[in-house]
């Protein structure tokens, strides 16, 4: 199939690259991000409007009512130790090469941002755009394609290299975690096997890409680029354009269910599981306010609907590691957690604006948000009632037991055979019980040896459970 080319001017592109850390290391995390030269964005630091984001600027009073205040005062906290968002930033200006086979991009890694958020998940933010367009579309998909790419393992994505003046890199993850912010490595918990397979929320190890493309004025755009767009086909790993489908019906449905066309035919907002991406024939003089808010309120719609895919796919797999019948109190903390994260974090309608909601109603759709919540919520609940029941099951049957030995234990006391020990220091006379007595007997050190047993197992796991909490 022989693929349109489509000349692209200006690519500003942003990647999310969610981890995961101990929430006692928060306020630790936060002081060495600011030793090494990280700032604490606010939005009444109005100085930081044009330091993160190349050649434009994003205008913080228009984040400020782009929220609900519900959201809003969560997502930009004012205090370091708040337990919410906390967002780090440092401009970098760096300017490198991706190569693959004969080509070359060359490109700037402009800012980065950490965003520490609640429960123990993080975004790092990389922004970049590229500093040698124009180039045709194929070439920016497969950069996005390849950058977006933390470890290589798979034959589409092998064969890039990252190639900067301070040395040379062979994934993204190595770029990063080497020479941008390596002293954020010992914090990542799935780094502690070198694996990030630990991470549910992180599919295929790759980042989420975000872009905002300016293509040639009045160029035509074509289904095939959104469609290659949502679903980041750039070029094969021989080189030559590529397409995920050739079907031309199955292009336009897909366009149609992931496309905002508010602004067609000169802008389109393309959105998939993998990447959200504005393209657009309108020249750049005409798109600053756009690049602003691609920069700004459309990459906080992004942000906080990624967080809440993060949170219910965390939420999963953690369930799914329950082992059945054993723990009751992990299901009491997952069930605390949701219950949590619902009453502050989880909203159903979270931007004012009409177009950031439309925007918000794709992203929760096509991230399927609304069905993991109720599926997770649905699961959660099923196995607290479960659990419960068992729990239930087993309070009865040692209330039964308990029952049996005040019975007997009433019935034949213990005066039946500790009226011979009070002048006698041995145990001699218990062969000279009778039947009775050793019933009472038995059932005396029965009933002291479970007591005993039931005080230490509760003992037991009550400093399990304290010990457990405080790793956490």
């Amino acid at each position: 199939m022989d693929l349109a080319p489509l000349m692209i001017k200006r690519a500003y592109m942003t990647f999310l690259f969610p981890f995961a850390y101990s929430t006692k290391n928060r306020q630790k995390i936060g002081e060495v991000l600011l030793k090494e030269g990280f700032t604490f964005f606010t939005l009444n630091n109005t100085a930081l409007e044009n330091a993160f984001y190349g050649d434009t600027a994003i205008i913080h009073e228009e984040l400020a009512q782009f929220f609900y205040p519900f959201l809003e005062d969560k997502l930009f906290p004012y205090d370091m130790n708040s337990p919410d968002f906390i967002r780090f930033s440092k401009a970098f200006y760096t300017q490198g090469s991706l190569h693959h086979l004969d080509s070359r991009i060359h490109y700037e890694i402009m800012s980065m941002d950490v965003t520490l958020c609640p429960f123990g998940n993080g975004i790092i933010t990389v922004r970049t755009n590229i500093t040698d367009t124009p180039h045709d579309i194929s070439d920016i998909l497969n950069f996005i394609h390849y950058f977006r790419v933390l470890e290589a393992k798979l034959r589409e994505e092998k064969g890039a290299s990252h190639h900067f003046s301070f040395g040379h890199c062979s994934s993204t993850s190595e770029l990063l975690f080497n020479y941008f912010i390596p002293y954020l490595l010992p914090f990542l918990q799935h780094q502690q096997d070198n694996s990030y397979e630990g991470l549910p929320f992180f599919e295929d190890e790759r980042m989420y890409a975000s872009a905002y493309l300016i293509a040639e004025k009045e160029a035509d755009i074509l289904p095939e680029h959104l469609f290659r767009l949502g679903q980041v086909d750039g070029r094969t790993p021989a080189g030559k354009p590529f397409i995920s489908s050739t079907n031309a019906q199955y292009i336009a449905q897909y366009v149609q269910d992931h496309a905002h066309t508010r602004w067609a035919p000169n802008s389109y907002i393309i959105t998939s599981a993998q990447a959200q991406m504005t393209l657009t024939n309108v020249p750049f003089e005409k798109c600053t306010h756009s690049i602003q808010e691609f920069m700004g309120t459309h990459y906080y719609n992004l942000f906080i609907h990624y967080f809440y895919k993060m949170m219910l796919l965390k939420l999963s797999y953690e369930y799914s590691e329950i082992k059945w019948g054993k723990d009751k109190l992990v299901v009491n903390e997952l069930i605390e957690l949701i219950t949590k994260f619902s009453a502050r974090y989880y909203f159903e309608e979270v931007i004012v604006r009409t177009e950031g909601r439309e925007i918000s109603q794709m992203l929760r759709k096509l991230f399927r948000i609304n069905e993991h919540y109720v599926e997770t919520k649905a699961t959660l609940d099923s196995l607290y009632r479960t659990q419960e029941d068992q729990s239930d099951n087993r309070s009865n049957n040692l209330l039964f037991i308990l029952t049996v030995f005040t019975v007997v234990s009433g019935i034949y006391g213990m005066n039946l055979v500790i009226e011979g020990w009070k002048d006698s220091s041995d145990f001699e006379s218990i062969w000279s019980y009778t039947l009775f007595e050793w019933l009472a007997f038995i059932t005396a050190l029965s009933g002291i040896g479970l007591s005993l047993v039931l005080v230490c197992f509760t003992g037991f796991k009550t400093v399990q459970n304290m010990i457990r909490r405080y790793k956490k």
